[in-house]
């Protein structure tokens, strides 16, 4: 006898545990921001797990207001939620109010292409056996926080279809899979209410639609029964190999402009790659979201991170198409000892080249390798990660992306640097799986002290921090002085227009640094009064002139500006990030001098009249200046 496809939930027994579900708290995370970038993070990810061929995964998402033209609203309610209601609307189900029966079926389809959908045998159970084979079927239907994903998959916990529900008013869903292997195509439902009371039988949290075997649920393969459920939503497999799952009555915060954002802030990195296509769907309008139409996307949006993400997309198409072989690589770190990255690990005759491409707003590439070794075990697995980094003038703060398998992860960042952006990118199997290990439900941090994560790895916290904190640590290798003296490290900035003769007779007055304090009679012009020079505070930045009394006034005047530091020498520390003096918003106006120089955090200037002054503002004023002369 053919069974009619119902909503049933589990009857309790006495004396069994009561235990209500938590798992949607998961993706309450403010790293993720709403419950619309909760269901784009996951769902895309499940399909970029799921993802079969070289091509690339296509995902629709579709906002509708109801069930297809033809028909009837509360008929199709009728068919599909029936049997559910009364699970509903008991009083202990956890939902806050159930929609009214007046509603239409609002929905959310979710769609992907180009994977292989659910297979694996319907009936498994369990899979303790040693022998199980891989069943995405079993994990998605039969299992919470439980999976055998692989190393290079994105979800490693088997929480994320928990979001499915939670994006739900009622906290259920529909799946409707069509499989690679057999194109088999199939149906069933869940719902995840609280442990509920309809009359006197008490009943589990979790319940299912679909044919059941005594309290085996079973997916719906009835083709009659699956075309009429298509055509009521306008599911359009028609035999493709994928997953449609749908959301009805979603959570009214879910919107088409925020998913087309989270689409965008969270999977740029495999949309620029090539690997992914999101298609998204509202009020008769398709926005299609590739590699190719993304800037035009971002031009077009409203929201106030799309001029920086513009910026980002920018250097990660970059980043992309450079050949690893152009990468600079490190040095690998000691092995057996907490890994740092320090300037050891680069070439030393290749540092003060890389220092100035920095400097001068190259983009840089490097590859950084790294040594994972497995607790209670002696091989050693070698792995390696991507760093590109560029300066961006435009950036208010710093700005580090970390992407592993294509996801970013939101909560990781160690930049401190103003004013640069940079990508960390993990594709290779073993660090991905190192770091998969270490991430939280949500895939928004690396928690290097969780119990699953520290037990596993040998020096595994302090590898983590070495990979965390790598763009932070490159960044300050690349903006370092050099060590020790150079005498001719500042030569071309003071190419003075002296005299050849008065310069051979006394080389020494040639300015060198801060610290020079050669002054030679030559150099002064008449003025009145003694001392030399007023050092005086304006919004912003500071004015010099001569003191009132001053009688002479040295002709060249090199000045040097740095924030000042906590500890050590504020000259010494100082990086172009932080201010360059021919750059805006820093302002020079000078009357009675000429300007010679001004470059990085020096001026120099030359005195044509004893009445001179130099006035410097559009430095930090949350920051304080630290100014030496040098006549």
């Amino acid at each position: 006898m053919v069974q009619i496809p119902q909503w049933r939930f589990r009857k309790m027994r006495p004396g069994e545990i009561n235990v209500d579900p938590i798992e949607g708290e998961f993706f309450t995370t403010e790293a993720i921001g709403s419950i619309t970038d909760a269901l784009v993070r996951e769902s895309i990810q499940n399909s970029l797990d799921a993802a079969q061929g070289d091509g690339p995964v296509t995902i629709g998402f579709s906002f509708s207001a109801g069930p297809g033209r033809r028909s009837d609203p509360q008929s199709v309610i009728k068919t599909y939620l029936e049997t559910l209601t009364p699970h509903l609307e008991a009083r202990h189900s956890g939902l806050q109010q159930t929609p009214s029966t007046a509603e239409n079926l609002e929905h959310i389809l979710i769609e992907d292409y180009g994977t292989r959908g659910l297979q694996g045998d319907t009936r498994q159970y369990d899979d303790l056996d040693d022998n199980v084979k891989k069943n995405d079927f079993y994990y998605f239907w039969r299992n919470i926080g439980r999976t055998r994903k692989e190393a290079t998959d994105i979800g490693r916990w088997g929480l994320g279809k928990t979001v499915f529900q939670a994006a739900s008013r009622i906290n259920a869903f529909f799946g409707f899979t069509v499989r690679k292997d057999d194109s088999r195509a199939l149906l069933m439902g869940q719902s995840v209410l609280k442990i509920h009371k309809t009359g006197e039988t008490r009943y589990a949290p979790y319940g299912y639609f679909g044919v059941f075997d005594d309290e085996l649920a079973l997916p719906v393969e009835d083709p009659a029964y699956l075309a009429t459920f298509a055509s009521h939503f306008l599911i359009d497999r028609n035999g493709k190999p994928g997953l449609t799952v749908l959301i009805p009555y979603p959570d009214k915060e879910i919107n088409a402009p925020d998913c087309i954002k989270s689409v965008i802030k969270h999977y740029f990195f495999p949309i620029l790659a090539g690997r992914l296509i999101v298609v998204i769907n509202h009020a008769g309008k398709n926005y299609n979201l590739n590699a190719v139409t993304l800037d035009g996307l971002l031009k077009k949006s409203r929201f106030p991170e799309s001029q920086g993400l513009l910026g980002l997309l920018d250097l990660a198409r970059w980043a992309i198409q450079q050949p690893v072989d152009t990468h600079y690589t490190l040095k690998e770190p000691m092995v057996g000892r907490a890994p740092k990255l320090r300037d050891n690990l680069f070439e030393a005759e290749n540092l003060a080249s890389l220092r100035e491409k920095f400097a001068s707003g190259n983009r840089l590439a490097f590859y950084v390798p790294l040594t994972i070794r497995r607790q209670f075990s002696k091989e050693l697995i070698h792995s390696g990660f991507s760093v590109f980094l560029e300066r961006d003038e435009k950036l208010s703060k710093a700005e580090d992306h970390f992407i592993r398998q294509g996801i970013t992860i939101p909560e990781v960042t160690s930049l401190k640097h103003k004013g640069v952006r940079a990508i960390v990118s993990i594709t290779e199997r073993d660090l991905s799986a190192f770091l998969g290990d270490a991430e939280n439900p949500a895939h928004t941090e690396w928690e290097r002290n969780s119990k699953k994560f520290k037990k596993r790895y040998q020096l595994g916290p302090s590898t983590l921090d070495f990979v965390k904190s790598s763009p932070r640590e490159i960044v300050k290798i690349l903006t370092q002085p050099q060590k020790g003296r150079d005498e001719n490290l500042l030569k071309h900035l003071f190419a003075l227009q002296a005299d050849p003769a008065v310069r051979n007779e006394n080389p020494e007055k040639d300015v060198a640094g801060p610290d020079t304090g050669k002054i030679s009679p030559d150099e002064f012009i008449e003025s009145r009064g003694r001392n030399y020079l007023q050092l005086n505070a304006i919004k912003g930045g500071f004015s010099l002139t001569k003191k009132s009394k001053t009688r002479r006034v040295p002709r060249y005047i090199t000045i040097w500006m740095a924030y000042e530091v906590r500890t050590g020498d504020p000259f010494k520390k100082y990086t172009p990030l932080d201010f360059d003096v021919n750059l805006p918003p820093l302002l020079i106006q000078v009357s009675g001098a000429k300007i010679l120089l001004n470059k990085h955090n020096v001026v120099q200037i030359e005195v044509q009249q004893g009445s001179f002054k130099l006035a410097i503002t559009g430095f930090d004023i949350n920051r304080d200046l630290r100014i030496k002369t040098n006549p």
